[in-house]
């Protein structure tokens, strides 16, 4: 049977924390828990758990931060939870199963179930519930090397495979978190448009924001989940609108600088 590894990355994650180390401790026979700078009670609660490690690491973007936690992992085959997803009996009997097949496929998919503000949701931008990412794989076969800094995937597969059971993704506990979490992944974002050559033109800051909330809120169903879904599709109209004016902030930014360097060029001439 083959080994198999499995991280978290975490940042102040207390809540949940405790029922996904539990989990994943069923499984895994090497779990990293890899953070960023927790204040609460994070650290103390992976301390509990015997032989799981705690490596501390800078968060610069969720890209990176999986390829470290993917190069301090023991073995290629590597299972990773957000620290606020809770697996089921039924996949964990899954994995169990996969594993004691030496996983005949490159890559897993499982099957997620998002909650927003302690409630069901049919779709939180960019994803619907349920989904279904990769969170199983071989890293010898695929990795995240070409991906995106946020909202990242695995890539380089040629074959992938369906894990059984449940995972609930419990996303936002709070509006003050939600309202954190979009400053932070709009920043990663709009870095990341800027460093692809994406011009974040006036019209699509204009226009695009609203297109994602006519998108997410009707067509995709966010009308269904009440109040709630108001505020899903408000997320996805303000994620649109705050990455490219984040965007556009810094391409006046690099346009001053170079302003600048040519001034002092022309000067020395």
């Amino acid at each position: 049977m083959k080994p198999l590894s499995a991280y978290i990355l975490t940042h102040n994650s207390e809540k949940y924390l405790r029922p996904v180390l539990e989990k994943l401790s069923q499984v895994a026979d090497d779990l990293v828990v890899v953070d960023s700078g927790s204040t609460d009670g994070t650290e103390a609660i992976v301390r509990g758990f015997p032989g799981v490690r705690f490596i501390y690491h800078p968060l610069k973007n969720f890209k990176d931060q999986r390829l470290f936690a993917e190069s301090v992992c023991r073995y290629d085959h590597i299972l990773f939870l957000d620290s606020d997803e809770i697996p089921d009996e039924d996949f964990i009997r899954s994995v169990k199963a996969v594993k004691e097949r030496d996983f005949p496929y490159e890559v897993y998919r499982l099957n997620r179930y998002w909650y927003v503000l302690g409630k069901p949701v049919h779709n939180i931008y960019p994803v619907v519930s349920p989904d279904r990412p990769v969170r199983l794989y071989d890293r010898s076969r695929a990795s995240f090397r070409a991906s995106r800094p946020v909202h990242e995937e695995v890539s380089g597969y040629r074959n992938l495979g369906l894990l059984e059971g449940k995972v609930h993704h419990y996303t936002f506990e709070t509006r003050e978190e939600m309202h954190r979490k979009l400053e932070l992944y709009t920043r990663i974002a709009a870095l990341d448009l800027v460093r692809r050559g994406k011009k974040p033109y006036l019209f699509k800051m204009l226009v695009n924001p609203l297109a994602a909330f006519i998108k997410w809120y009707f067509l995709k169903g966010g009308f269904r989940d009440g109040t709630t879904g108001w505020i899903t599709g408000r997320y996805a109209f303000d994620y649109t609108l705050l990455k490219y004016r984040k965007a556009r902030r810094i391409c006046r930014r690099i346009g001053r600088i170079k302003r600048n360097q040519r001034a002092e060029d022309s000067g020395k001439l």
